[in-house]
């Protein structure tokens, strides 16, 4: 004859029922718990991965450009300068040439980097200066831009800076990758800067710069333009959040492949022979 289950085995039945309930709950916290402190998680890859990218859609190889900067103080436009810029990958490093070709005063100022070294032809005194790396954050002919923002171009953003994925926003009606992006090299001119990204075609369309906590100047990307294989900005705009300014940058002219890129450009001896 079986024996009637009594308030004892109830309990344990009802025990086991609940445990068997709880543990889709319990895997998925655990699963949770280990992203989080991952230090290789598949979301801090994605944010390297992303960055990468965008920095890859602007690299090309001898490019050859003219365009003109406008600086505004207080809405109020500035005389325009004009220059040439001159970069070429070869072998592993980064070379770019910035020649100012207007306004007077500025004529015969060029900026020549390679890899992180940068040296400054001053049109003004005919002198040649190698700039240390506080300098390069230093503002270039006036404009909202710094030397190292003239001249980084080449490397790429995911070469000095951590990068982790904050989510996702839109930027001129555009879905972006938010990604924050911490300095892990001594020669990142920023601290902090947070980028967005599109997620179609990986263009970079805004850059928050900061020192600190605070967001010192933003620069939009406007204007694109497919030139050989590659979709660029033709327009570029620095709004620096510490004082009423604004630079504007403007692509005349964009050429890949370009004969006139030489790698005799690229050297201490042509810079100094700038006029």
């Amino acid at each position: 004859m079986g024996m009637e289950s009594g308030p004892l085995e109830e309990k344990m039945s009802f025990l086991v029922m609940k445990t068997d309930r709880l543990k889709p709950i319990m895997v998925f916290m655990l699963v949770t718990l280990l992203t989080a402190f991952l230090p290789n998680s598949a979301a801090a890859q994605s944010a390297d991965e992303i960055v990468k990218r965008a920095d890859e859609a602007l690299k090309g190889d001898r490019i050859y450009s003219t365009s003109r900067m406008t600086v505004y103080k207080s809405g109020k436009a500035q005389p325009v300068q004009e220059m040439e810029g001159y970069s070429m990958e070869k072998e592993g490093k980064s070379y770019s040439l910035s020649i100012y070709t207007a306004p007077n005063r500025m004529k015969g100022t060029a900026n020549l980097m390679i890899e992180d070294d940068l040296w400054v032809r001053f049109g003004s005194t005919g002198r040649t200066r190698k700039l240390s790396s506080s300098a390069k954050k230093n503002s270039a002919g006036g404009t909202d831009f710094s030397y190292a923002d003239m001249g980084d171009g080449g490397q790429g953003i995911s070469e000095k800076y951590r990068a982790r994925l904050l989510g996702d926003d839109t930027v001129e009606g555009e879905d972006c990758y938010k990604v924050e992006l911490l300095a892990a090299d001594s020669d990142a001119p920023y601290e902090k800067m947070v980028v967005f990204i599109t997620k179609e075609g990986f263009r970079y369309l805004r850059i928050d710069y900061y020192e600190g906590n605070a967001n010192i100047k933003s620069m939009t990307l406007h204007d694109f333009r497919t030139v050989g294989s590659k979709v660029y900005p033709f327009r570029q705009t620095m709004e620096n959040h510490t004082k009423p300014s604004v630079t504007v940058v403007e692509v005349i002219k964009l050429e890949m492949d370009s004969s006139k890129v030489q790698d005799r450009l690229f050297t201490i001896g042509y810079l100094e022979s700038i006029r």
